[in-house]
């Protein structure tokens, strides 16, 4: 895996009111600034980012129309397959094995004809130039029939002395498919696999795990898509559910719960999680998914009757990430990109940022 670009590096700063809202500013907030504008048959999806100790921060996206594939800031050097969808990103805070502190980890899913491999890169350089470290799991071709067995969706956490890599998991013959995670403690040999969500329902899908920490209550939670077959639930496919646990090791301990608003309406499809400081005494979980502008806020803990649904100028994305800046806890970025059904089209919606309050978001109504 090597540096194909400069680095795709966010950085804003303070905000100055008298400038325009799209007009790039410092710590400011803005719509739709661009990170990367797409060409010919290229489409942007599944944005993803980390944010560095020093607060530089690293962005990538699933970008289709080559072959092989690659990521904006990576490509695979190993299988030939290239870096087909699904990236992920993460920087170790810790040393783990051989690998300093500050050591970027990137991943996605490889695929070809011949299998779906999740690989693990790391980089030494701030994202400049990668090496192959270890591959973290192998399936099938990609296939999303049940009954097939390819893997999916990796999530990069490191926690304590070990880095967990979660993923979506069609080899279990019990599940069409499940969520599950491998652990290292030098990320060259990895443990077994160990479930986090498996329903009893063969039929049922749940996929693309993200996970975050919500100190006041010091639980982790875990969001995934659940679709089952051709049923919806609220009026959607593919609902969005939870699982609440006390290490992020342990969520196959728990029962995952559905977010619903109001009893009336739910987020559908491709969550991402964060939680802020910002917003009241225990903070706010935000949730994001693929279908809508807007975010799903809890904040009461994850309290299963207390979600909100609040407007946000940004657009819908397939796999839309979201983030709280370390620094800045009332800023809520939102990349933007393509929607699953329009990725194909070719209509160049740029890979790009918003940047929003969070207080002002959780005054705004459900729409705009």
């Amino acid at each position: 895996m090597r540096a194909i670009t400069p680095l795709l590096a966010l950085l804003v700063g303070k905000s100055t009111a008298d400038l325009d809202e799209n007009q790039h500013v410092e710590w400011g907030f803005f719509t739709n600034n661009t990170i990367y504008q797409t060409t010919g048959n290229e489409s942007i999806t599944y944005p993803r980012y980390v944010e560095l100790r020093d607060g530089t921060i690293l962005a990538t996206a699933s970008l289709t129309g080559h072959s092989p594939g690659y990521f904006p800031i990576f490509e695979n050097q190993v299988n030939g397959w290239g870096m087909s969808a699904q990236p992920a990103l993460a920087e170790l805070t810790k040393p783990i094995g051989d690998y300093k502190a500050g050591t970027i980890l990137g991943t996605g899913n490889s695929w070809s004809d011949n299998g779906t491999k999740i690989d693990l890169y790391a980089s030494s350089d701030r994202a400049r130039t990668w090496e192959f470290v270890s591959h973290i799991a192998e399936g099938g071709r990609p296939n999303t029939t049940n009954g097939a067995n390819p893997i999916w969706e990796p999530y990069l956490l490191q926690y304590e002395d070990q880095v967990i890599a979660y993923y979506s998991d069609q080899r279990d013959p019990k599940h069409g498919q499940k969520l599950a995670h491998q652990t290292s403690h030098d990320l060259k040999c990895w443990g077994p696999v160990t479930n986090d969500v498996a329903y009893a329902l063969y039929e049922a899908r749940p996929g693309m795990t993200v996970v975050a920490y919500i100190p006041p209550v010091k639980k982790w939670i875990l969001v995934h898509e659940r679709p089952i077959g051709n049923s919806s639930s609220y009026g959607v496919n593919y609902p969005v559910y939870y699982v609440m646990a006390d290490s992020p090791l342990s969520f196959g301990e728990n029962e995952g719960q559905a977010i619903v608003i109001n009893n009336t309406t739910a987020p559908n499809a491709s969550p991402y999680v964060v939680w802020s400081p910002a917003g009241g005494p225990m903070g706010t979980i935000i949730v994001s998914d693929a279908d809508r502008r807007q975010v799903y806020t809890n904040r009461h803990g994850g309290a299963t009757d207390r979600w909100e649904e609040h407007a946000t100028p940004a657009g819908a994305v397939y796999s839309r990430a979201i983030q709280i800046f370390h620094d800045y806890p009332d800023h809520l970025m939102i990349y933007g990109g393509e929607t699953y059904d329009d990725f194909s089209k070719h209509l160049h919606t740029p890979f790009s940022a918003t940047v929003v309050s969070l207080y002002d978001v959780l005054q705004a109504p459900a729409a705009q």
